[in-house]
């Protein structure tokens, strides 16, 4: 297990640790093709996967393949030893080691490919069984679990049933997350001793023989348990620096402390002036300042949003996109493609997050402001919300469609398009919802939206559904009352899905704190 939170290298590490293992089975096995190891990388969600994928897909690209290969070079073999003959189907992976070259050989052995569990497990219709399970087990060495914080403890019971016996698991996730909306906080109880290490003095001097690396004083402990020494926690984040304000309100709201330390200590993070913080308060009837938060993103609230590359934004620059790059070559598909892409990217820039499904300041209530604030902005045109589909009506994918190939958590941009049987000078459009094809490739999947029965309006989505996600601006909106939803781990997981600016909305007194000092209680009979 792997934990720690944003930026702190969890996806950075398990693909150094993949590529090593890779390259000692190679070695032992002086490049035979069955002695790779079969390599799976999973997550919860259609979003997790696409996020893993990029990621991993990044990581892999800056190994360094060449040194690696070393590994099972430097094994005796004859110079002379001819290889064996290349088969007319040989995949790239085999033409590569024929071709005698590791280096390529070991990059094309770590995959890319990310699927959701639900696939990997190969889900049946109808039923909570899966087609992989302790009869059929799935053909694998290795598996890799991104955001195993949102796993519950009946899909990790069936993962664990259906992987081989000495096959190898490995789950990322930060365990100061909301746990998973079903049953259960598996990897926050299993996780719940990482902080202190817990090492025994063996570990410690199998890890200091193995990598040269002593373990702080610390976290050692001569009693510690045997899930302790499977544990390794990353501390340092290397995406919230000191100066970060996003990482000292993550660090604040997770403070052990006594009620009066904390609260200080949010206050300080609240009021230092971080360029990269910007805290709101808001009234329930001030839809002007709403607006203008979702409109443009109140750059201005932010001390370093003036010397910034890329300065946050609201909804406007989605849709201006939208507008200006639309393609005027109504008969060139790849235009269009490019357009999508370049416009789904644009919506990442800024997302809007809240606690709860109902009220003023839930989901179902700040979609329908925003929705009126884009469209007296002229952003928009949903006809004063007479049409349900309009150009522009990004939505979220809520259960699995698996005829689609869309999973839940899945974002798509409402665009329109050509008519596919229209005339010289017709101008009539025809909407289409476009997703990226979450399969590792910068494919756009176009979807008719009457093909689409599971999905909603997501100008605002909650915490829950946006976990395994991540935008450039986040903008998180406390409720004006208090509720038992709003907790610690609720407010962290909101404040952590901003990758470079947050802003904190509060719309009533007290919320954030009261939030800070609530903790989610869970039970999956893991705990200790």
């Amino acid at each position: 297990m792997i934990t720690g939170g944003p930026g702190t290298g969890k996806t950075t590490t398990v693909v150094r640790l993949l590529a090593l293992l890779q390259a000692q089975a190679l070695g032992e096995g002086q490049g035979e093709r069955e002695q790779a190891l079969r390599i799976r990388l999973a997550a919860p969600t259609g979003k997790a996967a696409a996020r893993l994928n990029e990621s991993i897909a990044g990581q892999v690209s800056r190994l360094p393949f060449d040194k690696l290969a070393a590994l099972w070079e430097s094994h005796d073999q004859a110079p002379d030893t001819p290889g064996p003959t290349q088969p007319e189907d040989a995949s790239p992976w085999e033409r590569s080691l024929l071709r005698e070259n590791p280096a390529e050989a070991l990059e094309l052995a770590i995959p890319t490919e990310v699927s959701t569990l639900h696939r990997l497990l190969g889900s049946r219709p109808d039923t909570r069984r899966f087609r992989h399970d302790r009869h059929n087990p799935l053909p694998l060495d290795v598996l890799v679990v991104d955001e195993a914080s949102m796993v519950d403890v009946g899909m990790m019971a069936a993962m664990l049933e259906a992987l081989p016996p000495r096959a190898r698991l490995v789950l990322l996730g930060d365990k100061d997350q909301l746990a998973s909306v079903e049953a259960g906080s598996v990897l926050g109880d299993l996780c719940a001793r990482a902080e202190g290490g817990h090492y025994t003095p063996a570990t410690a001097e199998w890890l200091s023989e193995a990598t040269g690396q002593p373990l702080p004083a610390e976290t050692l402990d001569a009693d510690g348990q045997p899930l302790d020494q499977a544990i390794a926690m990353l501390r340092v984040s290397h995406r919230f620096t000191a100066d970060s304000g996003i990482g000292q309100l993550a660090a604040a709201i997770n403070l052990e402390a006594e009620p009066a330390a904390k609260r200080r200590a949010i206050n300080e993070a609240l009021s230092a002036g971080f360029a990269d913080l910007s805290h709101q308060k808001l009234s329930a009837d001030d839809e002007r300042g709403l607006a203008r938060l979702a409109v443009t993103g109140c750059p201005e609230r932010f001390p370093g949003a003036h010397n910034a590359d890329t300065p946050p934004v609201g909804y406007r620059h989605f849709l201006s996109v939208m507008a200006e790059r639309r393609p005027a070559d109504d008969t060139d598909q790849q235009a269009f493609d490019d357009w999508a892409r370049a416009v789904i990217a644009a919506h990442g820039d800024f997302q809007l997050l809240c606690a709860l499904r109902r009220g003023p300041w839930g989901v179902e209530g700040l979609n329908e402001r925003v929705r009126q604030a884009l469209e007296r902005e002229r952003l928009i045109d949903s006809q004063d919300g007479r049409q349900r589909w309009y150009p522009g009506r990004p939505v979220l994918v809520t259960r699995n469609d698996y005829g689609l190939g869309l999973m839940n958590g899945d974002i798509g941009i409402t665009l329109d398009m050509p008519r596919p049987d229209a005339k010289p000078g017709d101008n009539r459009r025809l909407l289409r919802v476009a997703f990226p094809a979450g399969d590792g490739t910068d494919r756009i999947k176009w979807v008719l939206p009457s093909r689409l029965q599971a999905v909603e309006t997501v100008f605002a989505m909650t915490v829950h559904k946006s976990q395994g996600s991540e935008f450039t601006h986040a903008a998180l909106v406390l409720p004006d009352a208090p509720n038992p939803i709003l907790t610690r781990e609720l407010v962290y997981t909101g404040i952590t899905r901003a990758r470079h600016w947050l802003t904190l909305v509060e719309t009533g007194r007290g919320q954030l704190m009261d939030a800070a000092q609530r903790r989610v209680m869970r039970v999956s009979g893991l705990g200790s």
